[in-house]
């Protein structure tokens, strides 16, 4: 999905939260989570085509899969498990709540849009196919 849609989304979830818990931290960490999470596709840019600021050939790489390897280390069914369990030895922290509630749908909603293989969002999956977009993802 496009930065532009997970922004919108991630607000209107987190808006959502906000309403049933009057919560502006689980609104805060659900809205930052639910973006700052395809923070990881910067490292797999500048690991492809080095360290270069430059934005629009950055979106352009990602949106049309001009990476080779997709290490995607965020985005990761695994990370979300650990968090999960955090947040219950936490006894349920508002900032590890949100964090989970951005952070899932977020990787559910990429699980349905991205084209990907079924297993395309464990980490250990991706390592094993050695984080190979063309491995990973169905390429047209």
């Amino acid at each position: 999905m496009r930065l532009k849609q997970h922004i919108t989304i991630s607000l209107f979830f987190s808006a959502f939260l906000y309403t049933i818990s009057n919560s502006w931290i689980i609104f805060s960490s659900s809205l930052i989570s639910g973006v700052l999470i395809d923070i990881d596709h910067i490292l797999d840019y500048f690991m492809a085509y080095g360290i270069n600021i430059r934005i629009k050939q950055f979106f352009e790489v990602c949106h049309n899969l001009k990476i080779p390897r997709v290490r995607l280390i965020f985005h990761s069914w695994e990370l979300l498990f650990l968090l999960s369990i955090c947040a219950f030895v936490m006894r349920c922290n508002p900032w590890i709540i949100g964090t989970i509630v951005g952070f899932t749908q977020h990787i559910v909603l990429d699980q349905i849009f991205n084209k990907p293989h079924k297993l395309t969002y464990f980490f250990f999956w991706r390592l094993k196919k050695d984080f190979s977009l063309q491995r990973c993802f169905r390429i047209d």
